[in-house]
């Protein structure tokens, strides 16, 4: 039998038997066996299982949750800050109402306005301090919603580990997690 490697159709392999190049035996045996492997061939792939698709649910659950654990803490922690952050006019109008009676040579109601205005510092100070305070509290708040988002995410991430989804949610937050824990470390070996 000649070399017959090159033949990729049953045409060829139908000229072959004909030129006398192979017998009948071998024709009907390489034509079925091109037919075998084109019908392995054109098999669609299986489907993923249910076990498969649960993963990639999760995947894209872990992945959803880790971006909504930085972008909303995030945007509250910001919003926290533009509300809380705005300063309280009084005090300016307090400063100079003061140093123009400072300027004046009526010393009776400088020592009035003087008392007057230590009891308005004191008043902005309290209230100073429990805007801070609620400040505080709100920031706090928003970094445990992020911190308990993350753990979540992380968790489901590692449950669906074969997905790319949970992969890469898995590899993010660690990633972050260890940059946190570096500068956390770094502020508190080398303080400002």
């Amino acid at each position: 039998m000649q070399d017959i490697s090159n033949v990729s159709s049953e045409d060829e392999l139908l000229q072959l038997r004909n030129e006398g190049k192979i017998s009948e035996d071998e024709y009907e045996e390489l034509r079925s066996a091109m037919r075998k492997s084109t019908k392995l061939d054109v098999e669609p792939p299986l489907a993923p299982t249910g076990k498969a698709k649960s993963k990639r649910k999760l995947g894209k659950i872990a992945f959803t949750l880790m971006l909504t654990g930085f972008i909303l803490p995030a945007l509250g922690c910001g919003l926290t800050v533009i509300i809380g952050g705005v300063q309280t006019e009084p005090t300016l109008i307090g400063v100079q109402e003061y140093r123009k009676l400072t300027n004046s040579t009526n010393t009776g109601n400088l020592r009035q306005y003087e008392q007057q205005f230590e009891q308005r510092v004191d008043e902005l100070k309290r209230a100073t301090e429990a805007k801070r305070n609620a400040l505080v509290a709100m920031l706090a708040a928003w970094f445990f919603l992020c911190v308990a988002l993350e753990i979540v995410a992380f968790a489901l991430g590692v449950i669906a580990w074969p997905d790319t989804f949970a992969k890469a949610t898995v590899v993010t937050i660690s990633s972050i997690t260890v940059l946190v824990l570096l500068f956390a470390f770094l502020t508190v070996v080398f303080p400002l």
